[in-house]
């Protein structure tokens, strides 16, 4: 047997030996993950909560090893959600801000929100508000990235509600206006009977309402100022069309002074409201919404405004 032939069959040696040792070690690893999880539930059953933390901790470690995500993320939730209980409200951010990142990574929207909900709360309990708002814009963010049917619709309402109950900020009043103008959208026919005292036109009106309360925090400088005097307008015809009692001569009196900044679905609507009439061309205003392409909000306000005017 020549040299050549004995090193060749070293070298194979080698190359065999290396990956049984890798395999043993990825091996033990699992085993280690698994070990540290049920050793984790069992001090979590038992009442010893410190244990607990140590162990998911450890076993989620092991699971990042392994590049097990799924896991590993599932780990970081029961962590996160123990450590909250246990009132370790920095561990458990860190967990759930950890999961966040991860998500994003893969731009997995409805695993995310299942970590920044939490957040959210812990940010409410605290009463930081900029917080609440920065973890509510990921919320949003989340929202718009999850798969069709991945979050309900019932739970997007309900996400969308909150949302306009715990952020009061200048930037909150272009999310809420484009939340209500879909709803009107989704509850008004383009065409023959429109169900304007129906309950999701009324909820939509409700997310009109709290995008009009903002109008406090809002500078007539930046954009949002022309989205707040629409809102206005919007609740002014609503209230019209229904037994709705809103303050229509503040919401007219306020698009009158800044009429320059109305958008032209705005401007006919003011027209309507204020002088009875309009010169506008509502079908010039109409827009088809049942399309592949989801449409922009200045679009969605221009079916829903030309829908008013002609009810009106």
């Amino acid at each position: 047997m020549s040299t050549s032939d004995i090193r060749g069959k070293l070298r194979r040696f080698d190359r065999w030996l290396g990956a049984r040792v890798d395999w043993l070690f990825e091996a033990k690893l699992r085993l280690d993950a698994i070990y540290c999880r049920k050793r984790a539930e069992r001090a979590e059953a038992a009442g010893d909560a410190q244990a607990a933390e140590n162990y998911y901790d450890r076993a989620r470690s092991l699971r990042g090893k392994l590049g097990d995500r799924e896991r590993n993320v599932d780990l970081a939730m029961k962590h996160a959600a123990l450590a909250r209980r246990n009132g370790n409200r920095g561990i458990a951010r860190k967990q759930y801000e950890r999961v966040v990142e991860l998500c994003a990574r893969r731009n997995e929207g409805a695993a995310a929100l299942e970590a920044i909900e939490p957040l959210i709360g812990m940010a409410d309990e605290r009463g930081d508000d900029e917080e609440l708002a920065t973890w509510w814009k990921h919320a949003l963010t989340a929202l718009g990235k999850a798969e069709p049917g991945e979050i309900s619709e019932r739970r997007r309402r309900e996400l969308v509600d909150r949302y306009a109950e715990q952020v009061h900020t200048e930037g909150s009043v272009g999310q809420l206006y484009g939340f209500a103008l879909d709803r009107l959208a989704d509850a008004t026919a383009p065409e023959g009977d429109r169900a304007w005292a129906s309950d999701e036109a009324a909820a939509g009106t409700d997310l009109l309402d709290a995008t009009w309360e903002r109008r406090d925090a809002v500078r007539e400088s930046v954009a949002q100022f022309r989205v707040l005097l629409a809102a206005g307008l919007a609740r002014v015809a609503y209230a019209d069309l229904t037994d709705r009692a809103v303050d229509r001569e503040e919401a007219l009196s306020l698009a009158a002074e800044h009429r320059e900044k109305l958008s032209e679905p705005a401007t006919a609507l003011y027209e309507r409201l204020a002088d009875g009439e309009t010169d506008a061309d509502r079908e010039a205003l109409r827009v088809d919404l049942d399309r592949e392409v989801p449409p922009e909000l200045r679009e969605v306000e221009s079916e829903v405004f030309a829908r008013f005017i002609a009810d009106l």
